[in-house]
C-alpha cells in the first residue's frame, strides 16, 4: 500500500517507474497539489489522475520521446513544460482538466510538442476556452504561426513571447494570418503581452506592432531588454510601434532592463 495522506508537493528526478505503479503512487497522495517530474521514464506513457493536483511541471530528457496523459485533474490550473527544446518530441494529452489556465512555454513551429484535448489535437475547432495565460518561444519571423496558435485559446488574457534566434530561414510553408477572420482573444480578452529577450530588431518590432495595432482590449505591453533604454530610444521605439495608432487607447508600454 502507498499512502501519503498529507503530502502536498512531490518531485521525481531521474526515476524509472512502471506504468501501473505511477497511478497507484498518485492515488495514495490524497492532498497532493504540486507534481514536478524531470527525466521520469515509464513503459509506454505516463498517465495521471488526481482530484487535488493544481500544478504539473513536466521536464524530460533531451532528445527523447515522452508522453503525458492527463486523464482526470479537475483542479489542475498550471501545466508547465520548461526546457522543451526544438529536437524534443513531447505529446501531452489533456482528457479532462476543466480548470486549466496556464500553459507553456513551448516552441511555436519547430517543437514536436503535440497538445491534445480529448482525442483530437487542440485547434481553432477544438479550442481551450479555460486557458488564460500562455508562454511561447518564437523567432521574430513566426508571427503568423503564433497568431494561428492564439486561435486555440479564445479567452486568453496574458501572452508571453520569448524571442530566440531563428535558424529556420525558409518560411514558405508558414500559414498566413487572415484578417477577414479575426482572432477572438485579440478582440475581447487579451490584456497583457510580455516580450522577453527583446533586442529591437526590425522583425521584432514588426512582431510587436501587430499586437499594438490589433489587440483591442490591451492594458499593457512589457518589453524586457538587455540594455537600458534612454528616453530618446523609448520615444523612437514608440514611433516604430505606431503607439499613436494603437487599437486599445488604454494600452501602456513599459521597457524593463533585465540582467541575463
Amino acid at each position: 500500500m502507498i499512502n501519503f495522506p498529507f503530502l502536498k508537493k512531490l518531485s521525481l528526478f531521474c526515476v524509472s517507474i512502471s506504468a501501473d505503479l505511477f497511478p497507484r503512487l498518485l492515488s495514495g497522495c490524497h492532498a497532493l497539489e504540486s507534481l514536478y517530474m524531470t527525466n521520469v521514464r515509464a513503459v509506454g506513457c505516463i498517465r495521471l489522475r488526481s482530484p487535488t493536483i493544481r500544478t504539473i511541471i513536466f521536464r524530460h530528457s533531451y532528445g527523447e520521446t515522452a508522453e503525458l496523459i492527463i486523464e482526470d485533474a479537475p483542479r489542475l490550473v498550471r501545466l508547465l513544460v520548461p526546457y522543451c527544446e526544438r529536437k524534443d518530441s513531447v505529446t501531452i494529452r489533456v482528457i479532462r482538466a476543466p480548470n486549466l489556465q496556464i500553459l507553456g512555454p513551448f516552441f511555436v513551429v519547430v517543437s514536436k510538442l503535440l497538445l491534445y484535448q480529448g482525442v483530437s489535437l487542440v485547434s481553432s475547432t477544438n479550442s481551450m476556452p479555460t486557458l488564460k495565460v500562455l508562454a511561447l518561444k518564437s523567432s521574430e519571423q513566426k508571427l503568423h504561426a503564433v497568431l494561428n496558435i492564439l486561435r486555440w485559446f479564445p479567452c486568453l488574457e496574458k501572452l508571453c513571447v520569448i524571442f530566440h534566434t531563428n535558424r529556420e530561414m525558409n518560411d514558405e510553408n508558414e500559414p498566413q494570418y487572415d484578417p477577414l477572420h479575426p482572432i477572438e482573444c485579440l478582440e475581447t480578452h487579451l490584456k497583457k503581452v510580455v516580450f522577453k529577450s527583446f533586442e529591437g530588431y526590425a522583425k521584432q518590432v514588426d512582431f510587436a506592432r501587430f499586437f499594438v495595432l490589433n489587440a483591442k482590449v490591451l492594458d499593457k505591453i512589457e518589453f524586457e531588454v538587455k540594455n537600458h533604454y534612454s528616453s530618446g530610444t523609448v520615444a523612437s521605439k514608440h514611433k516604430l510601434l505606431q503607439v499613436e495608432n494603437r487599437a486599445s487607447r488604454e494600452a501602456r508600454f513599459e521597457f524593463r532592463t533585465i540582467s541575463y
